[in-house]
């Protein structure tokens, strides 16, 4: 078995959800509004579900745009399991709600948690009471890798991620 990807100090790993860990099986869609619209990215379970995660290992959290939920075609509610799900299909560990932060507003509603703003960062790792210090975010976009700095915290692309396990 391979050792960890991450850095040592890394105690909470936050990930992007689409393109990252999931992608969507839906022609046209961007993310999925349901169960059996996504699976996981090619080679990501092997990167990750031999790690443990959870109290006695590294802690895990998500950060995802999801306007979909503001324009009705999801609820907040399955937006939220199907973020779950993304990270229990990659991890084989399942965060807790306060984990899981997404942004519902609109794409140009200037909010605080919209991704490139840190907002989503800072909750979780509020949630998990880790610091920038300690805490990784793992995404596939620009706007990913500018949250990361605006909350000071280092940013892993998702393709260097599965690189570093073949």
């Amino acid at each position: 078995m391979m050792g960890s990807p991450f850095p040592d100090h890394v105690r909470l790993v936050i990930f992007d959800a689409d393109n990252t860990l999931r992608r969507v099986t839906i022609p046209g869609k961007v993310c999925p509004h349901g169960p059996g619209e996504w699976e996981p990215m090619p080679g990501i379970r092997e990167a990750l579900a031999s790690l443990r995660w959870g109290p006695d290992g590294l802690r895990l959290g998500m950060a995802s745009n999801q306007d979909h939920v503001f324009y009705g075609h999801l609820t907040a509610a399955m937006a939220r399991r199907l973020l779950q799900d993304a990270a229990e299909a990659a991890t084989g560990h399942r965060p807790p709600d306060g984990a899981v932060r997404f942004c519902a507003h609109a794409m140009d509603a200037g909010c605080g948690c919209r991704k490139p703003a840190p907002g989503l960062l800072h909750e979780a790792m509020a949630f998990h009471e880790i610091g920038p210090e300690a805490t990784l975010f793992v995404g596939d976009a620009e706007v990913d890798r500018e949250a990361a700095r605006r909350a000071d915290i280092p940013f892993l692309h998702v393709a260097d991620l599965l690189a570093s396990r073949s």
